[in-house]
């Protein structure tokens, strides 16, 4: 069984071109279910997507004790969905958007997240 929940990434950017915080209003934090551990969870997914222009993401993971992955992800207006499984344990996925440059001001293109879980 699938089940699946999607949503949209605030517009606003909460991380400097340097990776310092601007301000943590811009992020978006998503309580999942642990995944990967079997049961009715099953094994969790997130991927994202963007158009009209190119947007860079912070993704950070909490497994229940620290926030144990911090990723980059560049979503290309033009590409696929990028994304990757869920590390076990998974219990909170944090989102935000991150300056490609000092240049870059477009910090209100649409972009959005996806929440997979696939159950055997």
């Amino acid at each position: 069984m699938q089940a699946f929940q999607t949503g949209e990434i605030p517009h606003g950017f909460a991380i400097n071109e340097n990776g310092g915080l601007i301000h943590y209003q811009y992020a978006i934090v998503l309580a999942v279910p642990m995944a990967n551990q079997g049961g009715w969870a099953g094994d969790g997914y997130i991927s994202f997507g963007s158009d009209w222009a190119d947007v860079r993401l912070r993704v950070a993971v909490h497994n229940g004790s620290t926030w144990t992955t911090v990723k980059t992800y560049d979503l290309t207006a033009g590409g696929p969905r990028v994304g990757d499984q869920l590390p076990a344990s998974s219990q909170k996925v944090s989102i935000g958007r991150v300056k490609r440059g000092p240049n870059d001001m477009v910090d209100n293109a649409p972009a959005s997240w996806l929440l997979q879980y696939q159950t055997t």
